[in-house]
Parts: structure tokens; sequence; C-alpha cells
């Protein structure tokens, strides 16, 4: 089997354009075909595998990182891995939720991205989307990300399938409740987590 590594750190929620933080990350969870992708993106394994030394299960759920591995009681079933997934998709979602304009992605931009930062952690997402979200340049988001960030073309069906899924077209929207630019406050960033993906079209 061969594994696709993708070590962008998640980092925390910083201030996105100086001297502004956005505070208001009212998230929402995505759709059903959101999660199909990224569930086949990221495969299932009902037993622990390790990558980067942490424990992992189910759909690229890290217990190490968010220490809850003594909770798990492997072999788990693809409902629970979904439970597991959709727990940890809420981090992901707030995170692009955050972003400029976010509340006006339509439901299949916002699930791409989502798949995207779970993919390659929030910093990945503001680094390489940031300016597009801006400028509510959705279209050149979706055109983009079968390109972006590919780990020099391990990651280029994942990407693609990103891709595509962005550009389906439909009506409903992100859900996202919108970014209310403020004065930052100090707060405590999550736990930086690096985060091994693998793309099961690679297996």
């Amino acid at each position: 089997m061969k594994l696709t590594h993708a070590l962008v750190p998640l980092l925390g929620l910083s201030a996105y354009a100086s001297p502004h933080a956005l505070v208001k990350r009212a998230a929402a969870p995505i759709n059903a075909g959101a999660i199909a992708l990224i569930e086949g993106l990221e495969g299932f394994r009902p037993n622990f595998y390790t990558i980067n030394g942490d424990q992992t299960i189910g759909f690229g759920h890290d217990c190490t990182q968010l220490k809850d591995c003594a909770s798990i009681h492997p072999p788990i079933t693809k409902a629970q891995g979904t439970t597991l997934l959709m727990s940890d998709l809420k981090t992901y979602e707030s995170c692009v939720c955050a972003l400029p304009n976010a509340a006006n992605l339509n439901a299949n931009q916002y699930g791409a991205l989502v798949s995207f930062t779970y993919n390659s952690g929030c910093s990945g997402t503001k680094k390489y989307f940031g300016a597009d979200m801006q400028s509510s340049n959705f279209a050149g988001i979706c055109t983009s990300l079968p390109t972006t960030n590919t780990l020099n073309g391990e990651l280029s069906k994942r990407r693609a399938k990103e891709g595509a899924f962005c550009g389906q077209a439909t009506t409903a929207k992100s859900g996202c409740g919108g970014s209310t630019p403020t004065k930052p406050t100090p707060s405590h960033s999550p736990s930086p987590k690096p985060k091994a993906r693998r793309d099961s079209q690679d297996f």
C-alpha cells in the first residue's frame, strides 16, 4: 500500500487580515455529499494503524493527538468511523467558516474546502485560498484545487476530486454564520496537529 503524506500542521485561527481578527465562527456541518467525498478519500480502517507515530483509526481519526485512544475499542464499524469523522470535522468546519465571506460559499464549495482543510490544516487553507476568499473568488478556488498542495503529485487524485465536487452547482449555501472583523483579543490556539492523510485511490 502507498501512503501519501500531507504534513501541514493544524494551527490556531490567527488574525486573518491585520489589524483585525475574525471572531464570529458559526460553523455549519458539511452536506452528505461532502462527508461521502472525505470518507472515500480517506479510506476506512476498522483497526488502529500508525501514521507519523500516531495511532489512527476509521476515516483518519488521530486518537493520539486527540487523546482518546483508550476510549476506542477496535474493530470499529463504519458507522462508528463516521461518527468520529463528523466530530473531528467540527474543527475544520470552524476554520473554513472563519474565513472572509464564507457565508456566501455554496454548500459544495464549502464541503470541498473542508475536505482540503482536513488534509492540509487550517493554516494551509488560509495560505492557499485566503486571498480568493477575501475577494469572493469561489470559482477560482474550485479551478485551483486540483493543482494546489498536491505534494508533487502524490495528492493529485484527491485534489481532482475535491475540485470536481467544488464545481458542482447547487443553490444550497454553506450555512456559515459569517465573519465579523474586530480587534483581536488574546486567546489560546489549538495545539499544532501534524497529520498525514492517505489517498485511498493509491492503495
